[in-house]
């Protein structure tokens, strides 16, 4: 293994429920459920069993050919946000990159170029403490110079502006606002709605496309499926494949379905019926268990455990950043000694991002441990 992840402070063997079993013969309480991907935590019925048919019926087949449980999970992902297509890849970063495929023909239509002519209008505009991977372009749209250190030039032109500045940064030169509606490594911090109603305004006078990045925080997460005001596009992954790789690009705008024609774009493994069967039972189980209004009453429960330890909380929901006012590392590193993993939100905060089937009684333990911890570190 490449060391691009550094030493792994644990090796996990098994996991069950919000619990995982380290090779020390040690139970864990997870609370960073992979980072945000193991939203009804660790082996949960629905999940294994719709896996368990598909890896019965069919692994893989090219998307020369349909599988039905691809279109399956394609309708309830439109009846959830109210879209009107959908492209299935497997991460994140790839939902990303065919965000900013789908805008730049967008653009190169609009403007009726010919073929072979670029797109009339390229420029990103993304936030301050943005994160939307780890690909040269996405990495392009994450400012981070230690992430970008060693891989330029980088694909371009990409503006960063602080949050609030967003919408007077769109201009006829912009292609696109990308935007998550509440940042994720950037610290769990909440963009505000009246930030993103402006961006909105400012997108539909200058004939820019909104994108959302909800691979962290969506499908749920914060609350919601739906984060207003409604954006163009959506970019989903993490949470949607129920602990397998899949990602998805959501087509928000009716005007825009057609956008994409055959040949546009692809991908291999994108749509793999597997880890589509576990997206499927994850959306299905989100809605039948009403787990949105879950999170909100579970998050509520949490911010006011981690507020008590007369902490600062950002975030919303089960997507939440206690700041701490000193290093997060050695309290990461303390908290997993005391049985409790999480993990860091920026230099000084700690996330937490526990599965949306937690115990209030599991969520108390998260808050006691830190607090242990944090009597425990202090001088």
């Amino acid at each position: 293994m490449l060391p691009t992840y550094g030493t792994p402070a644990l090796h996990i063997v098994r996991a069950s429920k919000r619990r995982v079993l380290g090779e020390d013969g040690r139970w864990y309480l997870d609370a960073i459920g992979g980072i945000a991907v193991s939203a009804l935590g660790h082996a949960h019925p629905a999940i294994l069993q719709a896996v368990h048919q598909q890896v019965d019926a069919i692994l893989h087949a090219s998307n020369l050919y349909r599988v039905p449980v691809q279109t399956r999970l394609a309708r309830r992902l439109l009846d959830l946000l109210d879209g009107v297509g959908v492209f299935l890849c497997n991460s994140g970063t790839e939902a990303n990159e065919a965000a900013v495929k789908f805008v730049r023909k967008h653009h190169w239509r609009q403007a009726g170029s010919p073929t072979g002519a670029p797109s009339p209008r390229t420029e990103l505009v993304v936030a301050r403490h943005a994160f939307h991977g780890r690909s040269l372009m996405s990495l392009a749209m994450t400012p981070r110079p230690a992430y970008q250190a060693g891989f330029g030039p980088l694909p371009g032109p990409v503006r960063v502006v602080p949050v609030e500045a967003l919408a007077r940064a769109v201009s006829a030169n912009t292609a696109a606002v990308f935007v998550e509606p509440v940042q994720g490594e950037g610290g769990c911090r909440p963009v505000p709605t009246k930030v993103l109603s402006a961006v909105r305004e400012a997108c539909d006078e200058h004939s820019a496309l909104l994108v959302y990045d909800e691979i962290q925080c969506g499908l749920g997460r914060t609350g919601v499926v739906q984060h207003t005001p409604r954006p163009d596009l959506i970019t989903l992954a993490k949470a949607l494949g129920g602990g397998l790789p899949l990602g998805a690009l959501v087509v928000v705008n009716p005007a825009l379905a057609d956008t994409l024609g055959p040949g546009d774009h692809g991908s291999t493994f994108g749509g793999n019926p597997v880890a589509c069967a576990a997206g499927e039972a994850f959306l299905r189980t989100l809605t039948e268990d009403d787990l949105v209004t879950r999170v909100g009453e579970l998050g509520a429960h949490l911010r006011s455990r981690l507020e008590g330890l007369g902490l600062t909380v950002r975030g919303r929901g089960l997507m939440l950043a206690a700041e701490l006012g000193q290093p997060a590392g050695p309290v990461v590193a303390k908290m997993r000694q005391g049985g409790v993993l999480v993990c860091g939100a920026g230099p000084t905060a700690v996330r937490f991002l526990p599965a949306f089937t937690s115990t209030e009684a599991e969520l108390d333990e998260m808050a006691s441990v830190l607090g242990e911890v944090l009597s425990e570190l202090q001088p």
